[in-house]
């Protein structure tokens, strides 16, 4: 057997072939990176709103079971508050959470809660002075 016989027997793929192959890999990575990112953002768009639902019915319970005002001002939930409004939703939740999506957070993010004769709205948004907060709760 001749020397360039025993060459031209190799199996494999050539080099255009493998630059194929990546150029489609590439672009499906291109196409299905935007829709995980879409995603994700959704996920944490549902999860503020249950967290928000959350906050309003352990407050409901508050009202119903302990006697809590059916009328409070718009006023920021602070996680690490140990009085007022806080005190009671930690005597219901294991914590007060904090907003995680792009709807709703900002540098100083937090959850507020508003009630008028019984009715529970929960904002979300910048907590800073001047900061603007949308609806959660109900939507």
């Amino acid at each position: 057997m001749k020397l360039s016989n025993k060459f031209k027997k190799k199996e494999g793929f050539t080099l255009v072939e493998l630059i194929i192959v990546i150029a489609i890999i590439a672009v499906l990575a291109a196409i299905a990176v935007p829709n995980l990112l879409g995603s994700v953002e959704k996920s944490k768009k549902a999860s503020d709103e249950a967290n928000a639902k959350l906050i309003a019915d352990a407050y409901a319970i508050c009202i119903a079971q302990d006697g809590a005002s059916d009328t409070v001002a718009k006023q920021v939930l602070e996680p690490t508050n140990t009085s007022g409004v806080e005190q009671l939703l930690k005597a219901k939740m294991s914590k007060i959470p904090v907003p995680e999506s792009k709807d709703y957070k900002g540098t100083d993010s937090k959850f507020y809660i508003e009630v008028n004769n019984g009715v529970i709205t929960v904002y979300g948004g910048a907590a800073a002075s001047g900061g603007t907060q949308s609806t959660v709760y109900p939507k």
